[in-house]
């Protein structure tokens, strides 16, 4: 990850716990505040964000970058279903792989 992609997601990761620390948050009936734990880079283009909730429980937030115009990191709080289907695209991922290999080499002499 280049060091301009890194400080994007550093700010990135501030942003989503000074945003999910609004107390009038929808869906923030606890009033919690998040606090940036860690960020943990999973690629070049991915990261985890780790937060400590104030009722000392944690969240997670699934980074990824986009790389469109200047670029920019975006994001969702994945669930147990989101990590399944993640690992279950790999599959997919590698045939359409396979089917683009060949491709590059048609046409050629």
């Amino acid at each position: 990850m280049n060091k301009e992609v890194a400080l994007k997601l550093s700010a990135k990761a501030k942003e989503i716990a000074k945003n999910f620390s609004n107390v009038n948050r929808e869906f923030n009936r606890n009033n919690e505040s998040f606090t940036l734990n860690k960020i943990i880079p999973l690629s070049e283009k991915t990261a985890v964000a780790i937060y400590d909730k104030s009722s000392r429980k944690k969240a997670i937030a699934f980074l990824y970058w986009i790389n469109m115009g200047a670029g920019g990191w975006y994001y969702f709080i994945p669930t147990e279903s989101h990590a399944y289907g993640m690992v279950k695209i790999q599959k997919y991922l590698q045939e359409v792989e396979e089917h683009n290999y060949p491709v590059n080499f048609q046409n050629t002499l």
